[in-house]
Parts: structure tokens; C-alpha cells; sequence
């Protein structure tokens, strides 16, 4: 039972943690969702591109693919296919 109220109580801070960072910082989470939109739409880009030139190095469009690159930028977005390619020879 005490351990249900210790998660609920930081559930509840970082709640309220996130509640202030959004009002103060917004513009943060205005560029993370940018970047997560133009990394999307690059991995579906590039996915399309490797398809027709026929190798099967895609890469999924997943929540962790969309946290890598929102919160990377363009490392993010080249260390997703850096894997892809390591896995793909390997």
C-alpha cells in the first residue's frame, strides 16, 4: 500500500513538473514537435527512397524513433539508420 502512494505521489510532481517547464518553456516543446514531424516524414522519405532502389534497410516509425529524433534533431535521425545499417550487415 505505501509503495502505491509513493507512485502516485511522484506521478503527481512530475505532473506538475511538466505543467510549469510547458508554461515557462513552450517554445521546447514547440521545436521537439517540429522535430519529431520533420524526422517522421524523413524516415518515411528516405524509407521510400532505399524501397525503390531495392534494399530493406527501413526503418519503423514508432514512439521510440519519434523520441530519438525529437529530442536529437538530425543526430538522432542518422543514429536510427546508423543501427539500421549495423544491423542490416551484421
Amino acid at each position: 500500500m505505501e509503495s502505491k502512494i509513493f507512485i502516485v505521489i511522484i506521478i503527481i510532481c512530475l505532473v506538475l513538473l511538466a505543467i510549469g517547464l510547458i508554461k515557462r518553456r513552450m517554445d521546447l516543446l514547440v521545436n521537439f514537435g517540429l522535430r519529431v514531424f520533420a524526422g517522421l516524414v524523413g524516415i518515411y522519405i528516405v524509407n521510400m527512397l532505399l524501397d525503390g532502389l531495392g534494399l530493406s534497410l527501413g526503418v519503423g516509425t514508432n514512439g521510440l524513433t519519434a523520441l530519438t529524433i525529437g529530442g536529437l534533431g538530425i543526430p538522432g535521425f542518422l543514429l536510427v539508420y546508423g543501427v539500421a545499417i549495423y544491423y542490416y550487415f551484421v
